[in-house]
């Protein structure tokens, strides 16, 4: 089986619009897709042959604030531990970047807050926006999951 490449780069306007659309997150068009890509912080593409299988994307100013607006698996790859190897990345880029004080947050689909109290998030109830979440700290290795 081909190796799956995890990389720091971007993903064209079309492929994270057709991600998008496969993991069931609606369709947008590819100028919104190309404004929101080139607005991230931090892009991670997860890559079978070349081709886009996972993304994750924060938003922030790389210092104080960060916001993790996307973690996409490609539903045909979910259960291989995509998802974590894609999570571990980016908090090492929150341990790495983030100054003391700084905000990093998340809002997580509704029943996926246990994925990312895993790598150090806690559940902030009764928010404005509903139940997000924060950074806290990164927990050992051995409670983030599949290495």
């Amino acid at each position: 089986m081909d190796p799956i490449v995890l990389a720091e780069d971007l993903p064209t306007a079309e492929e994270y619009s057709e991600l998008r659309a496969s993991a069931g997150w609606g369709v947008i068009d590819e100028e919104i897709a190309r404004q929101t890509i080139r607005a991230a912080c931090y892009t991670l593409t997860l890559r079978r042959q070349g081709k886009l299988i996972g993304l994750a994307r924060v938003m922030g100013d790389s210092a104080l604030y960060f916001f993790l607006a996307d973690l996409i698996v490609d539903p045909a790859f979910r259960g291989e531990g995509l998802g974590d190897r894609l999570m571990r990345a980016v908090t090492e880029y929150f341990d790495r970047c983030a100054k003391p004080g700084a905000t990093i947050a998340l809002i997580p689909l509704r029943g996926g807050e246990s994925f990312y109290e895993r790598f150090g998030f806690a559940r902030c109830p009764d928010g404005p926006f509903g139940t997000g979440m924060h950074y806290v700290s990164a927990p050992p290795p051995e409670a983030r999951g599949k290495q």
